[in-house]
């Protein structure tokens, strides 16, 4: 009888729910506990600046958990087949935030065009208001947009995030019907 093994390390709070989580797939916690792993490790650190060393103390604290799946459980294919495609699911990320100090440095730069040309003598004023022009209308043009691509991006990874949650929570409704 042919078993597949899977090991994970989960956060302590997350125990519970992992293990639920993994016998939508069919697999079973192997063993009649989990494992609790505690390692704190020690050692010296120095400043660089000041000359005082101190003592790190770094701390790890997880849950060792180790599934087994009987390959010859009734929709073993089917579920595995589920798995995968669950954890295909398209995860999207969030937009990029537009960057501000980016957009300060260059509105920076058009606010002091701008009162180059003002500031002109009246034979250069012609020349000054080119370069105004020539330095704002790009600025305007870009983050206007960086704006509008930004909101549509954020509205799109809202929509796929629900898109997401949909999908998942059909493969794991399906997932329960064959178990």
């Amino acid at each position: 009888m042919a078993k597949d093994t899977k090991t994970l390390n989960v956060h302590p709070d997350n125990e519970v729910a992992a293990v639920d989580f993994f016998q939508n797939f069919g697999w079973q916690l192997f063993g009649a506990r989990t494992q609790e792993v505690k390692n704190t490790s020690s050692h010296l650190k120095g400043s660089m600046w000041t000359g005082d060393i101190l003592q790190v103390t770094e701390r790890e604290h997880y849950i060792k958990l180790t599934f087994q799946r009987d390959s010859t459980m009734p929709n073993y294919s089917r579920l595995v087949q589920l798995e995968n495609e669950y954890n295909a699911v398209y995860s999207p990320s969030e937009p990029r935030k537009i960057s501000w100090i980016i957009a300060g440095v260059l509105a920076a730069f058009v606010v002091f065009a701008f009162f180059e040309a003002v500031n002109a003598p009246p034979h250069r004023m012609g020349a000054s208001m080119g370069v105004f022009l020539i330095a704002a209308v790009p600025v305007v043009a870009f983050y206007t947009f960086r704006i509008r691509s930004y909101r549509r991006k954020l509205n799109d990874y809202s929509n796929a995030e629900a898109i997401e949650t949909e999908q998942k929570q059909k493969i794991l409704s399906e997932c329960q019907r064959l178990i």
